[in-house]
């Protein structure tokens, strides 16, 4: 499938309890083994128990995995918070970043006059700087090793992926 209606969609959601680190890698390595297999690549950021997270590729692709999150039991209120039709990705090199730090976007709650982080009440500006400081947020040190070696083999792989 191509990326001629490329897609970036980004959602709220309430947790349904509360994720232990281990818990978070577990969501995140199901995202990463499955998100490739719909040419899906994005961002997952969870602060005050909420979950934000953007979702990149062809339209029908992010569609179907939006309906399936939808449906997943361990958030409620899952809510759309932007839609559109984009040229380019900006996670194009992550099946699925996940960012822990709330520090990446307090900043930005700070000088917009949000006092929590709440993406239920952020309006779009804000949702764009927010996205804007979580793509650019480098992993830490500690837990992007693997990561980083993944990628690698990944961008290596779409370097020299093979014709038919």
């Amino acid at each position: 499938m191509s990326d001629s209606y490329l897609s970036r969609l980004y959602y709220a959601s309430t947790a349904t309890e509360k994720y232990s680190p281990l818990e978070m890698g577990n969501i995140l390595e199901a995202c990463r083994r499955n998100n490739p297999v719909l040419n899906i690549t994005g961002m997952l950021f969870m602060g005050n128990n909420f979950f934000f997270q953007c979702l990149e590729g062809p339209r029908e692709n992010v569609n179907i995995l939006y309906k399936k999150i939808r449906q997943d039991e361990r958030h409620s209120n899952v809510q759309l918070l932007e839609f559109k039709e984009v040229g380019s990705r900006y996670f194009e090199d992550w099946a699925m970043k996940y960012v822990s730090s709330a520090a990446a976007i307090g900043k930005i709650l700070k000088e917009t006059g949000v006092q929590n982080f709440n993406p239920y009440l952020i309006d779009n500006y804000t949702l764009n700087l927010m996205i804007a400081a979580l793509r650019d947020q480098p992993l830490p040190e500690s837990s992007s090793k693997v990561d980083r070696v993944k990628q690698k083999k990944s961008a290596l792989f779409r370097v020299f992926k093979p014709v038919y």
